[in-house]
């Protein structure tokens, strides 16, 4: 891969990691977005996953006081199920029809008047974490999924982060394990690359952190609502585009 592409990958997660530190979401999707610029699909989920256990761990850090550590128990006790029954099942889904229905239930939480659902009942974020890895072994993208389950319950916007980059690192661990291990995905391959990746978002993790704190709760709301309908019209766009062209 040419030096020039690392340079482009690397300042492109650098912002996706400031975008996610933010808002807690958007960045995993631009990730993504770059990846399979540079490589393909069997090379970009894999990698995508790598790049996003570190950028998690980083948000973990810099977030660490505001997790609600319950939802993330109930949020853990099916993912790794989840993603072993996404892998067994990787090449008999339809991932372009996941990924519309994944962007119809984002647009769902964002126009559901706040407060009108209510808090989520436990047994929810366990459904939550077992669709998440499963739908994560397909479509790569799940973040926006996830935040939409936290907008639908109004948390604020630390925890939200907080609390989010903690399910969604378990997430990427399952995935990158069952990945390695059941996959076989050679990720020593692409070692400097991922070490230029998750550089970038260790450090963009900390500059959005910094940034976040100077927005208010009401305008992190507006622009999270924004944000996730642009990922799920994206969503949409991109499903349409593969079934008519």
């Amino acid at each position: 891969m040419a030096a020039g592409i690392y340079v482009v990958l690397a300042l492109g997660t650098l912002l996706a990691s400031v975008i996610s530190a933010i808002f807690g979401l958007a960045g995993g999707t631009l990730v993504f977005a770059l990846l399979s610029w540079g490589l393909d699909a069997k090379q970009a989920i894999p990698l995508h996953s790598g790049v996003q256990v570190v950028g998690n761990l980083a948000r973990f850090t810099a977030f660490w006081p505001y997790i609600q550590w319950r939802v993330v128990g109930f949020f853990a006790i099916l993912l790794l199920p989840g993603a072993w029954l996404g892998g067994l099942l990787y090449n008999y889904f339809d991932p372009i029809l996941l990924e519309f229905m994944v962007g119809a239930f984002i647009f769902l939480s964002i126009f559901m008047p706040e407060g009108k659902m209510g808090s989520t009942k436990p047994w929810m974020f366990v459904v939550l974490g077992f669709l998440s890895s499963f739908l994560g072994m397909i479509v790569a993208v799940t973040g926006p999924f996830i935040a939409s389950f936290f907008v639908l319950n109004n948390i604020g916007k630390e925890a939200l982060i907080a609390t989010k980059s903690v399910c969604q690192a378990l997430t990427q661990i399952v995935k990158t394990g069952v990945f390695f291990f059941s996959v076989g995905f050679d990720f020593g391959e692409y070692q400097w690359l991922l070490i230029a990746l998750c550089t970038a978002t260790i450090l963009g993790t900390f500059i959005g952190r910094w940034l976040m704190e100077k927005i208010s709760q009401k305008r992190f709301n507006q622009i999270n609502r924004i944000l996730l309908a642009v990922i799920a019209l994206g969503m949409w766009i991109d499903a349409f585009k593969h079934w008519l062209f």
